[in-house]
């Protein structure tokens, strides 16, 4: 297999991994949106499924996690592909273009900041 071939190999495995993982966020989300749905449209208590509801909410945090270490192994495998001689922009991916700015992701969530009311 030439390198060529074998970055193109991984960068197709890398796509359809972030591609299931978005995927999957979508689909937690929509199950997260049913479910209340259906409480409110059938009159049930919010304590009904209230477990099952944060255990998603969970999932989906930790899906969302996923997604950023996924974004860091695809900057560590772009940043080793001339290593290999292969230019990551001649690879085939999803026809997605990237942002403009040189965004490096680091795999770690921002720190959240309290915003105080004003009355």
């Amino acid at each position: 297999m030439r390198r060529y071939e074998m970055a193109q190999t991984v960068a197709t495995s890398l796509f359809e991994t972030e591609a299931a993982i978005d995927a999957a966020l979508e689909k937690a989300g929509l199950l997260i949106a049913l479910t209340a749905s259906l409480r409110r449209e059938h009159g049930l208590s919010a304590v009904l499924g209230h477990e099952g509801v944060g255990a998603i909410a969970r999932l989906i945090e930790a899906v969302g996690q996923a997604r950023g270490h996924a974004m860091v192994a695809h900057s560590a495998f772009a940043a080793s592909a001339p290593m290999i001689g292969v230019k990551p922009a001649t690879l085939h991916g999803t026809g997605v273009g990237k942002p403009d700015e040189d965004t490096k992701p680091t795999g770690m969530m921002p720190a959240l900041h309290l915003v105080e009311a004003t009355a």
